[in-house]
This record gives structure tokens, C-alpha cells and sequence, in this order.
């Protein structure tokens, strides 16, 4: 099954490592990778990756983003968003600043969740405490009227 509609890939996509393939070494790519076959080593792309249901990867990942259907056995590093399908099989640690993780995954390792780097370098919140607080009272236009009890 693949994962893409009508077995159509994504634009962009430069690599496709099909079924019967199998790859040992470094995949450098500055587009997208497809993995439906076998790959050892370690994978880095500039684009996203797809571990397609088929896919067996015992590599680390350094991508976009991902999509991991298959299985992977490594640590995966994404910038921005990583989804591991119903079908996906992870074992080893994840970096990204976005997961999704379907009914029945089966994950095995860490997750570490990063921010975007701009929001990391703008300056914490001060707490209520230290806050400066300007506060100005209006004073009410109508006096309240104080009534003498009577004896």
C-alpha cells in the first residue's frame, strides 16, 4: 500500500527508494526521499521523507518534516512536523516541534519537543510579582449618598 493518493508522489520529491531496494550508506538529498524499500545507514534531507508501510529504515533521520508508516530503527530529527501513521513502528528518540502519533503505534524511545528558534529568544515573562503595573482609578461621576440611621 503506499501512502500516496492515487499513487501520486508529493512535488518536490527527488528519491524514491522502491520495494526490492536496498540501501546501505548516507542519503544526502536537498528535496524529499521516499523509502518503500530497505535503508542502513543514516538519511538527511533538506525536504520531508516518507517511510512508506513497506519501508525499513535503521538509520537516523535528519529532515522537514516526516511521515513514518513503515518501521525505523534510529533517531529521528525533524524541524517542523513529525507524523507516525497507524502502521508506523519507531524505536529510538525523536526531535521535532510538532508530533502527531495514530492508534496503534508502536513507539519505543524519547521525545523531545522543540520550540521555533525565534520564540527561544525572546525574553521570559516576568512574573505577577515583578511586574510594573500601571493601575489608574477613574473617580465616579456621582458621589454616593450616605444615609443617617435613624433613632
Amino acid at each position: 500500500m503506499s501512502l500516496f493518493k492515487k499513487d501520486t508522489p508529493p512535488a518536490n520529491l527527488d528519491t524514491i527508494i522502491g520495494s526490492k531496494t536496498i540501501f546501505e550508506g548516507v542519503l544526502l538529498s536537498n528535496e524529499s526521499v521516499c523509502v518503500e524499500g530497505t535503508v542502513k545507514g543514516k538519511i538527511e534531507c533538506k525536504g520531508n521523507i516518507v517511510v512508506g508501510s513497506g519501508g525499513k529504515v535503521k538509520a537516523d533521520i535528519i529532515a522537514e518534516n516526516a511521515v513514518i508508516g513503515g518501521q525505523v530503527q534510529g533517531n529521528i530529527k525533524v524541524k517542523r512536523k513529525l507524523e507516525i501513521t497507524a502502521s508506523g513502528r519507531v524505536k529510538g528518540d525523536i526531535e521535532t516541534s510538532s508530533l502527531t502519533i495514530g492508534e496503534g503505534v508502536v513507539f519505543e524511545g524519547s521525545c523531545h519537543m522543540v520550540g521555533d528558534k525565534n520564540a527561544a529568544r525572546m525574553p521570559a515573562a516576568e512574573p505577577p510579582s515583578t511586574r510594573k503595573q500601571n493601575v489608574q482609578v477613574e473617580k465616579l461621576p456621582i458621589e454616593p449618598k450616605v444615609q443617617e440611621a435613624s433613632n
